[in-house]
């Protein structure tokens, strides 16, 4: 698995892959952020990817802001285009705020 997602995993983002135990820091998780997403995800991993971006943006935004600089606007257009299932993407955000929660 690339590695950018393997720092996503690691901060939080519920993936199908095992966490390598090492922890991340938010600086880290944007540039993963970055990088996933320019591999063109779809499916299951995209809509974790979008919840992952928009409980980070709605909870810690001056973290968000601060660590993904002039690229924030256009992850959270990416984000918006991904998280096509409200029940999923509900589901996901709590994961993730949880997760996040232990990092930011």
């Amino acid at each position: 698995m690339h590695e950018a997602w393997q720092i996503l995993r690691d901060g939080g983002l519920p993936l199908a892959i095992a966490g390598s135990g090492v922890a991340r820091n938010a600086g880290e998780i944007a540039g993963a952020a970055r990088a996933a997403i320019a591999t063109g995800p779809t499916g299951r991993d995209a809509e974790a990817l979008a919840a992952f971006v928009f409980a980070w943006h709605h909870h810690w935004p001056q973290s968000f802001a601060a660590e993904l600089g002039e690229d924030a606007v256009d992850v959270i257009a990416w984000a918006r285009q991904h998280a096509l299932d409200d029940g999923r993407y509900l589901k996901l955000r709590r994961i993730e705020l949880e997760n996040l929660a232990r990092i930011l």
